[in-house]
């Protein structure tokens, strides 16, 4: 188990470092909409988790039962990623990418807290990447936290609120934190 140190913003980011992004769409979404009522900001997360490094991969799951428009389609090709769409669970599908690709990269990026992940994050540590988590902490596994070498806490900060009427369906949670703070990690010992 992980002895949480003192919390240092953004981790050890060099500026050479090869990653890979891999977002799980429908969990880092719904927990986005779920806790905080707005649509997370897709653009200013992958500013952030590339910043320096180079983006290797930027890889975004949905299942094929999931709407993606045509808009966010043009944004996400933009955003230099890539869309795919398993016919159900986005799970298999982003974690044989990321053992296919993890010889090739210095850091995994997973976005999205799922604890179907962590035999993922075993795997490729014993192959030499580094591992972030980066998601919602209310929907993240504390065992995820425990096995990455970084997590990062999303919050509202990563949000696009929509203002219409329709957006107030989302809904706060009484666990939610009350002030606005910038994504933290914690090492772990691993």
């Amino acid at each position: 188990m992980a002895i949480n140190k003192p919390l240092k913003e953004h981790g050890p980011h060099l500026a050479n470092q090869k990653i890979g992004i891999f977002i799980d769409a429908e969990n880092v979404e719904m927990s986005g909409f779920n806790y905080y009522g707005g649509r997370t900001d897709y653009k200013k997360l992958v500013g952030i988790i590339g910043g320096k490094r180079e983006i290797i991969r930027n890889l975004y799951y949905k299942p094929r039962h999931k709407d993606i428009s045509d808009d966010f389609r043009r944004f996400w090709t933009e955003l230099g990623g890539e869309i795919k769409q398993p016919e159900k669970n986005a799970d298999p599908w982003l974690i044989i990418d990321a053992v296919t690709l993890a010889d090739k990269l210095d850091v995994i990026v997973i976005v999205g807290g799922d604890k179907d992940y962590l035999p993922l994050i075993w795997y490729v540590k014993s192959r030499g990447c580094k591992v972030e988590v980066w998601t919602y902490k209310e929907t993240c596994s504390q065992a995820m936290v425990d096995a990455a070498d970084y997590f990062y806490a999303i919050d509202e900060n990563f949000l696009i609120r929509d203002s219409s009427p329709k957006s107030s369906r989302g809904r706060r949670k009484k666990s939610m934190p009350s002030k606005n703070v910038p994504p933290k990690s914690v090492p772990s010992d691993n």
